[in-house]
């Protein structure tokens, strides 16, 4: 029983994966943009090759570098265990029955008491800033421009100031009770620590459609361990060869902007999933005195599991704006729009799709931006609602509803006739909405209730109580799952971006 658990402790430490994605762009959206939330109804810098690549076509050639920060300030609240369902050491002088170590997806616990975090000690708050870099070129412009067409080639690139790749997994039920014992938010975290990019290629016919195209790029790391332990009993003692390979997922996507009528546009956006796929892991150890087989004293322990990160869903966006022309050349712009993601697809970060299917969202996003050769300045409102589900049973996945307000403005300078430089600052706030959870005790554990880590059918073999008093002891549910009995949720994220620009 002892070499097993260290074993299993080895084998948590090592074998690991990194992965990223593009989760930062969707949730903060552009950050050095006057109006971050609206860029996939209208982009008026480098961000298009992201958001609306379409709108790479009315841009002129343009060098862009930003910085961003984001101030996370969040918080969940657990609810007070009830008395009578903590596990006691007790356990460890216990068959847990039908259940049974290891056995569809079900583990034996620790006793409460010998956690190593306390429940809820988990910090969500964080400071996480980013460099963004942006260039925009005309292609073929002379031969173009006498057909009323321009053909444009956009790059934009996101870089965490914490590191290129950044991978924090954990689980979303009572398994989590082996390492923080904490609850955490399912689309924060280490999604918005990932390095992004984004090259796109963009099209005008005549005044009134364009089109563009573009792929989005993350890179990932595999790494697979083979471990030596000379001695069971002594794990700090190992030998360790990795491999490791880096790779890179790459995820398509689409725009159109059409103005029917002059000054009216209607656009529309296509990204298809981003996933840097399952990662299988094929990890083997040796360890010196295992017995592998009946009498065999050679060969390898073999782990199988598998890890992703940062899934982002199919999404559709539909917009619309008018460019009502003002005095002295101004051009007051309201645009509204309206985005459907398909999180009922969703992977989490062990490569396993929630019991309780996530919904499908439609998103809303508007704001008004002024724009002048000399400045621009833009407010945004956007309101995303959470794809989670009531979390009533075994699983915790924290989400909220967010709503957000956004300010910017930017201010540009002629340097010569052809060329000119611009600065900006922009702002947003996004109020995580409180959320309420609570698990519903009448929900069977094969429905996807909390799971009883001390079954009723439990057998006792130790000697500290009778069997009378464990029959006592083990009825009803005990559990170490730290979103037992319930949790409220909220907070909300600060996004402050600057930037400079040099167009041409």
């Amino acid at each position: 029983m002892f070499e097993r658990k260290i074993l299993s402790i080895v084998f948590i430490a090592f074998f690991s994966v990194n992965l990223a994605a593009s989760s930062v762009l969707e949730l903060v959206g552009a950050q050095d943009s006057v109006h971050p939330f609206t860029s996939r109804i209208i982009s008026t810098g480098a961000e298009a090759a992201y958001f609306n690549p379409a709108d790479l076509a009315t841009l002129d050639d343009s060098f862009k570098i930003g910085f961003g920060m984001t101030i996370q300030n969040k918080s969940i609240s657990h609810a007070k265990r009830p008395d009578g369902h903590n596990i006691t050491d007790l356990i460890y002088d216990v068959d847990t029955g039908s259940m049974g170590a290891g056995i569809d997806g079900f583990y034996a616990p620790m006793a409460t008491k010998d956690l190593l975090n306390k429940r809820g000690s988990a910090d969500y708050d964080s400071f996480d800033g980013v460099i963004t870099l942006g260039a925009v070129k005309n292609i073929a412009r002379k031969s173009l421009e006498k057909i009323g067409g321009q053909l444009t080639v956009g790059v934009y690139a996101l870089i965490p100031f914490s590191g290129i790749q950044t991978q924090e997994p954990f689980f979303n039920d009572e398994r989590e009770q082996y390492f923080s014992n904490s609850l955490q938010f399912e689309l924060y975290g280490d999604r918005l620590k990932q390095f992004s990019a984004a090259v796109a290629l963009a099209g005008r016919f005549g005044r009134y459609f364009r089109i563009g195209a573009g792929l989005a790029i993350s890179t990932y790391t595999k790494t697979q361990n083979r471990v030596f332990v000379p001695s069971p009993t002594d794990p700090a003692v190992q030998l360790i060869n990795a491999n490791m390979n880096v790779g890179a997922s790459v995820m398509p996507y689409f725009s159109f902007v059409v103005n029917p009528v002059a000054e009216w546009h209607l656009t529309g956006t296509f990204h298809f999933p981003t996933n840097t796929g399952i990662v299988k892991l094929n990890n083997e150890m040796q360890v010196l005195g295992w017995e592998y087989e009946e009498g065999t004293k050679t060969g390898y322990l073999k782990a199988n599991s598998s890890m992703t990160a940062g899934y982002q869903p199919i999404k559709l966006s539909i917009g619309t704006y008018y460019d009502f022309k003002l005095p002295k050349d101004y051009i007051l712009t309201p645009m509204a729009g309206f985005e459907w993601s398909r999180w009922s697809t969703y992977v989490n970060r062990h490569g396993e799709k929630p019991s309780d299917k996530w919904d499908d969202t439609f998103s809303a996003t508007a704001g008004l931006i002024m724009r002048h050769a000399e400045r621009r300045a833009a407010f945004g409102f956007n309101f995303v609602p959470s794809p989670v589900p009531a979390q009533t049973g075994r699983e915790n996945y924290v989400d909220n509803d967010r709503m957000g307000f956004s300010l910017g403005y930017h201010e540009y300078f002629d340097i010569t006739d052809q060329v000119k430089i611009g600065a900006g600052i922009s702002g947003s706030l996004q109020w995580l909405l409180s959320r309420t959870e609570e698990k519903d005790l009448e929900r069977e554990m094969k429905d996807g209730g909390l799971v009883d880590e001390l079954p009723d059918d439990a057998e006792y073999y130790g000697s500290q109580v009778t069997a009378e008093e464990f029959e006592e002891i083990k009825a009803g549910l005990q559990t170490n799952n730290p979103g037992f009995p319930g949790w409220t949720s909220k907070g909300f994220l600060l996004n402050i971006g600057v930037s400079a620009e040099v167009i041409w």
